[in-house]
């Protein structure tokens, strides 16, 4: 799936909404209802059955690829948030996104592919709720560039 120009925004969200979907194991794929979803671009207004991972674009920096060009060279940062049941549950899923999006830069239909290049992970924080129960959460930040783009 190459990125287009019109739609790099969505382009990208989904490449690594579905890729993400795919290839990661849902925790509670077996009991989970079928109108939650477990990876999604948003966090859900509608109830939430944990863990769930939050994909969504916080960030874009643009400079021109040389003179003479409208083409830009583009960073795009992405926060990929995992929201889970417990400790060990955030930082198994964690290990797991963090090694998938590491991975699939040079896989045939990977980022590289899709002119998405330089994966960088520029921060993973912790965010949990205090007390047993509630969500765990940690925030990964990474970013996507793409070169001469028109």
């Amino acid at each position: 799936m190459a990125i287009e120009s019109a739609t790099f925004l969505r382009d990208l969200i989904f490449f690594i909404k579905n890729d993400l979907s795919t290839n990661i194991t849902d925790p509670i794929a077996g009991t989970r209802s079928a109108g939650s979803s477990w990876v999604m671009t948003s966090y859900p207004q509608k109830k939430v059955e944990y863990p769930i991972l939050t994909i969504k674009a916080n960030n874009f920096e643009a400079r021109r690829a040389g003179m003479g060009t409208d083409q830009m060279d583009m960073q795009i940062t992405l926060e990929i948030r995992i929201w889970a049941r417990n400790q060990k549950e955030k930082d198994q899923l964690y290990q797991s996104v963090f090694n998938r999006l590491r991975q699939i830069q040079i896989t045939t239909n990977g980022s590289i592919e899709s002119d998405i290049h330089d994966f960088a992970q520029t921060s993973a924080v912790n965010v949990d709720e205090d007390g047993d129960g509630n969500p765990k959460s940690r925030i990964i930040e990474v970013t996507y560039k793409f070169y001469s783009f028109s």
